[in-house]
């Protein structure tokens, strides 16, 4: 996502207290961005299984369902009209949630997503909640992920942890892009395994590409350097800390096949973050950025 590159911004929703404060959110940066809203409500329907010992099941009648959402959906956008002066495009589709947003992604040339998550606990730590999960670990576009608790809109504060993982830089061009039009302040969170002074001496040859294209964008930014033995919980207690309003992450795929697993810190960062997660795919053959050029990267 190039820095002031957004043009369209699609919103899945499930008529939820989280799926509505994600539109919140969408409305308030498509107004910044002049940005297109498209909304989409997904209608998953599960295949059963006949057989002389499973009685066929009544046939549901989808399009009492069908019907239903596009009257929710062309709610939203009466509202979005009276109360903000804009329109936004509506899709009722059907089949997997995961599928349907990336068919959207791509046929509408969306360049973010934003959707509410139920995050998880407990036996459900890696199993964020399952729809936000599987379309964070596939879409190529950024992903916003939002929980009930995330009601102040905008993001004036974002925390960007920056440790020795490959990718972890693929994500500034991202967080540039959102830093430019809300103003924000970009908080680094320079995460070390050993505190020696060679790991340090290489996290600030990493860290001085990123310093350079903040100060370039015109943002102002804060650095801080410690020690960790978890991304997860020393990025969520430091924007705790500070009272950040978003944490950027890469989603780091274990399974490049079935885009079915995140890396265990960025799962921890969904999961429980109660502020919004800015969540980018690593880009395709990059090293910490280098290969598309810092400048390229952080336009």
């Amino acid at each position: 996502m190039k820095a002031t590159n957004v043009k369209r911004i699609l919103v899945p929703t499930d008529f939820s207290e989280t799926g509505s404060l994600a539109f919140d959110h969408a409305v308030f940066m498509a107004r910044l961005f002049k940005a297109e809203l498209h909304l989409v409500h997904v209608i998953e329907v599960i295949d059963a299984t006949y057989s002389i010992y499973n009685p066929a099941i009544p046939v549901i009648d989808l399009s009492v369902i069908e019907s239903d959402c596009k009257q929710r959906l062309e709610g939203m956008k009466a509202d979005l009209k009276k109360k903000h002066s804009t329109t936004a495009h509506t899709y009722v589709v059907h089949g997997r949630p995961e599928q349907a947003v990336l068919d959207l992604v791509e046929s509408k040339n969306i360049d973010i997503v934003v959707m509410g998550t139920h995050g998880a606990s407990g036996f459900d730590e890696y199993f964020i909640g399952s729809n936000a999960y599987r379309v964070v670990t596939t879409c190529p576009c950024p992903v916003i992920t939002v929980q009930k608790h995330a009601k102040k809109l905008g993001f004036t504060d974002i925390v960007l942890p920056i440790d020795d993982s490959r990718h972890t830089r693929d994500k500034v061009g991202a967080v540039l892009g959102l830093g430019k039009k809300f103003g924000s302040r970009i908080h680094i969170l320079a995460l070390l395994e050993e505190a020696t002074k060679e790991e340090k001496n290489k996290m600030e040859t990493r860290l001085a590409p990123v310093k350079k294209a903040i100060e370039k964008a015109g943002l102002s930014w804060t650095e801080k350097v410690m020690k960790s033995d978890s991304v997860a919980v020393s990025s969520l207690n430091y924007a705790k800390k500070i009272k950040a309003d978003l944490i950027a992450i890469m989603t780091d795929h274990e399974s490049k096949l079935t885009g079915m697993f995140m890396g265990p810190f960025a799962k921890q960062i969904v999961n429980h973050s109660r502020i919004p997660v800015l969540s980018v795919k690593p880009e395709e053959g990059s090293f910490e950025g280098v290969a598309y050029g810092e400048q390229n990267l952080y336009n």
